[in-house]
């Protein structure tokens, strides 16, 4: 027995169908209501960022977040120098519910851009890092704007005849080097590799097939997305929405699509009140990841949301010169406060449909499935 069950998992996550099915509304989150549905994180940065995570008391009375009937803005702080021993004062949000398959969406007006920022929309185990998995819908660094590099270069941080300046005007947002691109990644356990990948199978870029939080610098399985996904792109075209489809239980695997501000996505991904979505009619997805093995998907856990604007860190000091910004990454952070005028995030909504251990719609088993059962009962009326 002990050999025939290893076998029969494989057969269901190699042979699983998905139903042409609406997946509910299981919470939405408008205005205000992030500040009900999630909780200001205050510990010490884990990623080694140069920032320091405020309060709710705080960071409403610095102004760091406000809302209205069907806006959420969160703001890293641009009116003063870091304190002493500190970073730059800035809103870590972590949701107060874990959830676990469905589709996730983020519909986002703005991103923080700025020399040193690192803004991340993304889901995470909260124990057992990285075995039980995490996830990145939105994630960059070091993204910048005209409007960004303008001011660096009016605030005489940055030379006008700089490479990052002189890659202003015209050229940005539309030269995506220093407008950034989204990278939609996959944090897991060791021996987790992607099956293989066609070429048809997504519109966005695949990088590396080996997920696993522990090797490669922890840089996971990423898909670069075309087009105005980041920075100050994004911004110019008034922000776009992102959609994760998180399937692992029943097909071992995750999508997403983006869609930016000026292409009409499906309605009921427009429409923040949408009861229902159903990712099946949506097209090609913009990035698709399915495990080679099904159990790398089993050991999932519920995840919670984390909203986020980080500062230098394990990514963005790493990409902080190779992106054309100035001095070292610590110190243009701590001192420069009004280089971060840009550094907030503006949400429309975050949604999450279905979101439970089974899987987030029906499966239908194929017939490989059916002769899986019947070895297994045979076997086990044998033995």
């Amino acid at each position: 027995m002990p050999l025939v069950l290893p076998l029969l998992a494989g057969v269901f996550a190699a042979n699983t169908v998905l139903v042409n099915a609406q997946i509910p509304l299981y919470k939405s989150f408008v205005g205000k209501q992030f500040t009900d549905g999630f909780f200001f994180y205050t510990d010490r940065d884990p990623a080694n960022g140069v920032v320091n995570y405020v309060s709710q008391s705080t960071a409403e009375s610095d102004g760091l977040v406000s809302w209205t009937d069907s806006t959420f803005k969160m703001a890293a702080d641009s009116t003063k120098d870091s304190e002493s021993g500190k970073g730059r004062n800035s809103v870590r949000l972590v949701s107060r519910e874990e959830f676990g398959d469905g589709v996730y969406i983020f519909d986002v007006n703005h991103m923080p851009v700025g020399c040193g920022t690192w803004p991340a929309a993304w889901t995470t185990t909260t124990k057992d890092w990285p075995y039980a998995g995490e996830i990145d819908v939105i994630e960059g660094a070091n993204a910048n704007s005209n409007t960004s590099i303008s001011n660096l270069v009016s605030l005489g941080l940055l030379s006008p005849d700089s490479r990052l300046a002189s890659a202003s005007g015209s050229s940005l947002p539309g030269n995506t080097t220093y407008s950034g691109q989204n990278a939609i990644s996959l944090h897991t356990a060791p021996n987790c590799p992607l099956a293989d990948r066609t070429a048809d199978s997504m519109t966005g870029t695949p990088g590396n097939g080996d997920c696993s939080g522990t090797s490669e610098g922890n840089i996971g399985c990423g898909v670069t997305i075309p087009g105005k996904s980041f920075g100050g792109e994004f911004n110019q075209n008034g922000g776009g929405i992102y959609a994760m489809y998180r399937d692992l239980r029943n097909t071992s695997s995750v999508q997403a699509w983006f869609w930016p501000r000026d292409v009409t996505p499906p309605a009921e991904v427009l429409n923040s009140t949408a009861t229902s979505v159903n990712p099946s009619t949506w097209g090609t997805p913009t990035a698709s990841f399915k495990f080679k093995y099904g159990g790398c998907g089993g050991q999932f856990h519920r995840h919670v949301i984390v909203l986020n604007i980080d500062f230098c860190g394990d990514y963005a000091e790493a990409t902080y010169t190779s992106s054309g910004c100035p001095g070292s990454c610590e110190a243009f952070v701590k001192y420069n406060p009004r280089a971060f005028t840009e550094a907030f995030f503006e949400f429309r909504s975050v949604r999450v449909y279905g979101s439970s251990w089974a899987p987030a719609t029906l499966a239908r088993p194929t017939l490989s499935i059916a002769f899986g059962l019947l070895a297994l009962f045979s076997f086990l009326l044998l033995s």
